[in-house]
């Protein structure tokens, strides 16, 4: 399906292209590839129907589904008086 308003991006840097596409509520194709401004020209069409038919099938990525880390284990106190005696909670400043 062809989108109404689609975006391509070219950057070009010595001998190598990066082709971007980007659709509203899509989430962007790129691609990258050797040659010059003809060589990218000529592999837009092709690369907008890639970008189309994976739009279709899925048009955003699917959410990550890494789990969230597991908090530290709190340190153990020391509850020996002797230790707590000779070693101040927090140094004095001044």
């Amino acid at each position: 399906m062809a989108r109404e308003e689609l975006r391509i991006s070219i950057l070009i840097k010595e001998d190598k292209v990066f082709l971007g596409a980007q659709a509203s509520d899509c989430d962007p194709k790129m691609a990258t590839l050797q040659g010059d401004l003809t060589a990218a020209l000529e592999r837009v069409p092709s690369f907008v129907a890639e970008a189309n038919e994976q739009w279709d099938a899925s048009p955003r990525n699917p959410k990550s589904t890494i789990p969230e880390p597991v908090p530290p284990a709190p340190a153990p106190r020391s509850t020996s008086k002797s230790a707590a005696a000779t070693e101040p909670a927090q140094p004095p400043m001044f």
